[in-house]
């Protein structure tokens, strides 16, 4: 592993795995464990080891004060403790927050690991037997089982969810032996058994109420989710770290935050020089006399970050997804925050994902929502069998399993929150009938009549186009230039800059990152872990396909890389 690359996390085993291959580690009798954490929220945080239980939190909760009780005396981690043994469920369900962890009771000889409802703080697991290893990374679990001795396959279920969704599905990840536990779940492994219990699950179940109650509604669940957040940054002393596009979702964050008297904010920013998330964000933060970061993509040095992207996100979503990211996190000096204020999952949660009920409320189909579907792949129906309508499986996946994944890479230099993705939020805006949502109507509804301000400022989605019903002829004009424009492109097969992002832009222009990504391409495809049939689709999707499509078949091939055949970081 190269040392440059450092992964902030933690791993517990059953007592019998080795672990010193990831460093100094403490021995607590009943199991290891090995912790290299962020600490932003120390008082937040539980580690409590005595003769009754071995107890462990990583992240932060909005709620403590409710779990405080005699039995804890009063005590934070105590409580906690005796919370979890009385109702485990209803203790999970109460939680507010983000976090992951495990409790062993010695009594019952029982380990359960956990994650909180949306899976802000991702957790994988291997179990075996009485043999376990949970961690926040697939990495550190590759590392121990190999170790170990421990023998471990690739998964081509995994592999093929990649090339289509650009995402995971279901828990699935490179390596057979290892699972991700998904949002709202609890696992508990007792003896040579192992059971998981889901304790929330996002559904759309509307209810009956008028689009001035809906509105209300609304406003009120996101200003409480607001307040959570940014609380907790003042219960500690941090500035507020706020991320802010030419998008509404970020843009809402930063702007109802700031309304409710949170000032005080950094807002952060990157995107094509010169594009309209440089332009308007920068005046939407000048307007609110904020200060202001911003960091330019053109420089590219981003795009051959293939394999740390991959390490960072456990491969669960496509390596150039977060862009440049990462490369921004770096460069800020993160002791003054504690939390990445982000509006992830904005647009779906407060709207929908698609255009007509039938499709929202139907019963759940593969093929939308995807990358690419060059390759026509067809997946087990079980997976659908999870959720209710197309509207909930696309909630649960595109939203928690894939655009979520970006805070794996986050939170090594600062915890994440969306107060899109508040759990009471989220069950409020899914609440809300389906005819006020959809085509982002009750969204802008709810900008003029609570926040007019915020509509002064161009939309991206429109093109620039300020976001108010005044403007929608505009928007329209906006629109048809931009088709043109891109069809046009097409014509000349030149790829279009006109985006925050322009990957085959800059993919076709610099002859180095080219040129870098083919060779990596081409070394890689070699590898003996894939299956004929897929090394053939893959070879076609990254030879014939556009930048998305090739950096979907470099996910694949840098997780195989690092997980099946031991590689390093860029080697």
């Amino acid at each position: 592993m190269d040392e440059k690359i450092e992964l902030r996390g933690w791993l517990a085993a059953s007592r019998d795995m080795k672990i010193t291959c990831l460093g100094e580690y403490m021995d607590l009798g009943v199991c290891v464990q090995y912790r290299n954490l962020l600490n932003k929220f120390p008082q937040d945080q539980i580690f409590l080891s005595d003769a009754d239980q071995v107890c462990f939190l990583d992240g932060y909760v909005h709620n403590k004060e409710e779990f405080l009780c005699p039995e804890g005396f009063g005590q934070w981690q105590e409580s906690f403790a005796s919370s979890f043994l009385k109702d485990r469920t209803a203790h999970f369900r109460k939680l507010r927050g983000a976090f992951c962890g495990y409790f062993y009771d010695k009594e019952t000889n029982q380990i359960t690991a956990y994650t909180d409802h949306v899976s802000n703080k991702a957790l994988y697991y291997y179990v075996d037997g009485d043999r376990w290893i949970f961690s926040n990374y697939v990495d550190f679990i590759v590392r121990v089982l190999r170790a170990n001795g421990i023998a471990f396959h690739f998964d081509e279920t995994a592999a093929k969810y990649m090339l289509s969704y650009g995402y995971m599905l279901d828990d699935s990840t490179y390596v057979k032996e290892i699972r991700r536990l998904l949002p709202g779940c609890y696992m508990t492994v007792a003896g040579d058994g192992a059971e998981i219990t889901q304790y929330y699950k996002l559904c759309c179940h509307e209810q009956s109420m008028t689009e001035d109650e809906a509105l209300e509604r609304l406003d009120v669940s996101f200003r409480q989710a607001v307040a959570r957040e940014f609380e907790k940054d003042k219960e500690y002393g941090y500035q507020h770290l706020v991320d802010l596009s030419a998008g509404l979702d970020s843009r809402m964050v930063c702007w109802v935050a700031h309304d409710m008297g949170y000032t005080e904010q950094t807002n952060l920013s990157y995107s094509k020089l010169g594009y309209r998330d440089d332009l308007i964000s920068g005046k939407i933060a000048t307007h609110l006399g904020h200060e202001y970061l911003f960091r330019a993509l053109d420089d590219v040095r981003w795009m051959y970050d293939v394999d740390e992207m991959t390490l960072k996100n456990n491969g669960a979503a496509i390596c150039h997804g977060m862009t440049g990211g990462n490369r921004m996190l770096k460069s800020v000096n993160m002791e003054r925050y504690g939390i990445e204020h982000t509006g992830i999952i904005g647009g779906p949660t407060m709207a929908s994902y698609y255009k007509d009920r039938a499709t929202a409320y139907a019963k759940p189909r593969y093929g939308l929502n995807t990358y690419s579907t060059k390759l026509g792949y067809t997946f087990d129906e079980k997976v659908l069998a999870q959720h209710e309508t197309q509207e909930a499986f696309a909630m649960n996946t595109r939203g928690l399993l894939g655009m979520q994944v970006s805070y794996m890479t986050r939170q090594n230099y600062i915890e994440c929150a969306s107060p899109f993705a508040d759990v009471d939020m989220l069950e409020t805006a899914f609440s809300i009938p389906y005819e006020y949502r959809v085509d982002d109507k009750l969204y802008l509804r709810w900008i003029a009549e609570k926040y007019p301000g915020a509509a002064e400022f161009g939309w991206e989605k429109w093109g620039g186009v300020k976001p108010k019903k005044s403007h929608i002829f505009f928007r329209k004009v906006k629109t048809t230039q931009r088709l043109a424009n891109s069809f046009c492109h097409g014509l000349l097969h030149k790829p279009d800059a006109d985006s925050m992002n322009p990957m085959d832009y800059w993919y076709s222009r610099e002859e180095k990152v080219r040129t870098y990504l083919d060779s990596m391409y081409a070394e890689r495809m070699k590898s003996a872990v894939l299956p004929r049939e897929l090394a053939d689709d893959m070879r076609g999707l990254y030879e014939k396909g556009n930048f998305v499509e090739k950096s979907l078949v470099l996910t694949v091939l840098s997780a195989v890389h690092l997980y099946l055949e031991g590689g390093t970081v860029n080697g």
